[in-house]
């Protein structure tokens, strides 16, 4: 049995030095912050020749590189050919992933949606960003397909996993079917999100309650109808709740290792 339904790809590291051209608060809950430049495209930087940007699947990561406390700019790692050197000025750079929400090559943009959090590198910097300050991001690195001889996709997450969600639901056609199940704390932070697809889309509320302090998604999990066909599932979000979620479609629903993608995006503390 293969490992997943999904073909890996592999893409060259490249650092790229962008600046931030719009920032768009979309729910209370989300910041969009737009990225441009040069850099988006192919470029060569001390003999190195670096491809052009490419995100090929909707839940590919960028490394977005921060600054450290009392820092104004990241450490950055040194472009080299086929790699990058992460510790050529001895510091590790601070970094965070995120989700390419869109990417438009034609008009040389790059959306990225960075979920609210009180605390934290990524919250501060995004917190601070103004339109004409630079950023800097790394990859995608590793990317894969959309999974292969499934005929319906079950689709769960929270609100840090709404940048792929949104983005699979755009990319999915006209004869895909999903079912998608998202947490969020509460009707103000839903989203509009646009799909060609047959889709069953459901809210979760926290109500008031903190993230990752709740079974509402396992709980939506068990409680979903099963369709006909064979199902890949796709999970993502806190980490713990991903446990439950994972058993219980191993064992009650019988989905095998390679038809369930299951990523935590962040930990509860």
């Amino acid at each position: 049995m293969s490992r997943s339904r999904r073909r890996a790809l592999t893409l060259p590291p490249a650092l790229r030095e962008l600046e931030v051209a719009s920032i768009d608060d979309v729910t209370p809950g989300m910041r969009r912050v737009r990225l441009v430049g040069a850099q988006l495209g192919a470029f060569e930087v001390r003999g190195v020749r670096v491809p052009a940007f490419s995100t090929p699947a909707f839940d590919d990561h960028v490394k977005v590189l921060l600054p450290s406390p009392g820092h104004a700019r990241p450490v950055l790692p040194v472009q080299e050919e086929g790699r990058l050197d992460w510790t050529a000025g001895g510091v590790r750079a601070i970094h965070r992933d995120y989700t390419p929400r869109h990417f438009d090559p034609v008009a040389g943009h790059l959306d990225l949606d960075f979920a609210h959090h009180p605390t934290g590198h990524a919250s501060t910097w995004v917190e601070s960003l103004a339109a004409g300050d630079p950023a800097w991001i790394v990859g995608p690195t590793h990317s894969a397909t959309m999974p292969e001889g499934a005929d319906w996709m079950l689709v769960v997450g929270d609100e840090t996993a709404l940048p792929a969600i949104g983005r699979l639901l755009e990319e999915l056609g006209p004869d895909d079917r999903a079912q998608v199940l998202v947490e969020v704390a509460d009707r103000t932070h839903e989203q509009d999100l646009a799909t060609s697809a047959q889709v069953e889309l459901t809210w979760l509320h926290r109500d008031g309650a903190p993230p990752g302090s709740t079974d509402l998604l396992a709980r939506a999990v068990q409680a979903a109808p099963w369709w006909d066909g064979q199902a890949f599932a796709w999970v993502s979000g806190e980490s713990a709740m991903l446990r439950p979620i994972r058993q219980f479609l191993k064992a009650e629903r019988g989905l095998e290792r390679d038809c369930l993608d299951l990523t935590g995006y962040w930990r509860a503390r």
